[in-house]
């Protein structure tokens, strides 16, 4: 592993350029007068402190702001710019700067898969519950008064951030997905059921993206064609010139020991505006453990992509549940100690910022294009969990001169990579999986 010392500083100092963040907070309104509180240490002060212990909020916020500044602000008037609306502007905008790179430039993966898509990125979303009295701006869901919701897109090559938005709660997965043009032409797109509008698959198709989703088992769709399937259904789809729909074919309910490969049509609700023509996909039907139907939509060409490649592939979209599960544990993204509205939209963008400071620090240790599955000595959340605990040095350097930058530098990366290595690198995961199949 070669570690570039000397990139750390640069890296994190152009992840949040300061004249870039100050710009924006002068074109959003967060910069008022020459006294304000200074828009980038003030994004970078909430930005460590969410790599804290305990329930970090204002005063550890504050705290670092005094560490990065060397000034001191009084509480209320640091309180207040929580308030500010413009706030929650700059930290979304601070955000999406970060990732750009990721989205654009980055080379494509050592892995196999990097040979067929310039990304594969999962979809999904997380729910934040926040205090009660924020359900008139936030109503949430699951029995919870209030909540938020991020909706999150990472590359599954590194977990990588890649989009981000925040919403209320109560909103359901399938009004939310992210802008299609934020995603490289050729991108696979992962995402689970709760996603699934069929007009969507429709749009994704036409960007000249391509998706891998399951269907939901009570779905239907009129076969058109058989790519493989059991010979009793073979004959019928062929004695059904016009097509046959799935659900007279095959129960919702029905075990089932074989694999059906077939091509589709599917109809989007008539209640919905748009686009009701049929929709013509793949569909991929696998047996579960116990025979119960795993049903999966895809663009995907069934000469190249089999079902059990298939079935591996869709698997990767959990990196996306290990990335929630590291925001929350790691960058407290589930602690937002705040009543106002627009706090605790600040602090949780700042655990997604936190998120990006990690993996530009993971970038100076490992080639991103090798940063892919368990067989790599570097493992970012391990890395996250390690930054937690050198973050107060980390935040030294970002303000030291050159010279103890030098000594202090070399001592901070130790301490890094003495807890983000993983002796274990020979752990089988779909990466390694999806290798022998993909031959």
């Amino acid at each position: 592993m070669a570690v570039a010392y000397e990139k750390v500083v640069p890296a994190l100092k152009h992840l949040l350029s300061a004249v870039v963040i100050d710009e924006l907070g002068r074109e959003v309104g967060f910069i008022k007068r020459l006294r304000s509180v200074v828009a980038s240490w003030f994004v970078w002060a909430v930005v460590l402190s969410r790599f804290g212990h305990g329930h970090p909020g204002f005063e550890q916020a504050r705290d670092w702001y005094t560490k990065l500044t060397g000034r001191r602000v009084w509480p209320r008037p640091f309180q207040m710019r929580f308030k500010q609306a413009e706030a929650v502007d700059v930290f979304r905008h601070a955000f999406a700067r970060a990732v750009e790179p990721w989205r654009t430039h980055r080379p494509r993966p050592s892995h196999v898969l990097g040979r067929r898509f310039p990304d594969v990125v999962a979809v999904d979303s997380t729910l934040m519950q926040v205090a009660d009295s924020l359900a008139p701006v936030f109503p949430g869901a699951r029995a919870a008064a209030a909540s938020l919701k991020v909706l999150l897109s990472i590359s599954v090559f590194g977990a990588l951030p890649i989009a981000a938005e925040i919403v209320a709660g109560h909103r359901h997965d399938m009004q939310l997905f992210p802008e299609l043009t934020l995603f490289r032409p050729g991108t696979l797109l992962l995402f689970d059921k709760g996603f699934i509008a069929y007009e969507r698959l429709r749009h994704i198709a036409r960007a000249g993206l391509h998706y891998l989703c399951p269907m939901r088992l009570n779905g239907n769709a009129l076969i058109v064609g058989v790519h493989h399937a059991p010979k009793a259904v073979r004959r019928a789809i062929a004695a059904a010139p016009d097509g046959l729909w799935l659900r007279d074919l095959l129960s919702e309910k029905k075990r089932i020991t074989k694999r059906y490969d077939l091509r589709v049509l599917i109809y989007p609700k008539t209640t919905r505006a748009g686009d009701h023509s049929a929709v013509a996909t793949r569909l991929v039907i696998v047996p579960g453990p116990h025979g119960e139907q795993r049903p999966y939509l895809t663009t995907l060409d069934a000469a190249e992509w089999t079902p059990p490649v298939l079935t591996e592939l869709y698997r990767l979209r959990w990196q996306i549940e290990l990335v929630f599960k590291e925001l929350k544990q790691d960058l407290s993204l589930e602690r937002l100690p705040s009543k106002d509205a627009h706090a605790v939209q600040i602090f949780a963008w700042a655990s997604l910022i936190a998120l990006a400071v990690s993996r530009t620090v993971s970038a100076c240790f490992e080639a991103l294009a090798r940063l892919v599955g368990l067989d790599n000595r570097l493992r970012p959340k391990l890395l996250t969990r390690a930054l937690r605990s050198t973050v107060r040095l980390l935040g030294t350097v970002l303000r030291a001169p050159a010279a103890r930058v030098r000594v202090l530098l070399p001592l901070v990366v130790s301490e890094l990579l003495r807890d983000a290595r993983s002796t274990d690198i020979k752990r089988l995961d779909s990466f390694a999986r999806l290798k022998p199949l993909m031959a």
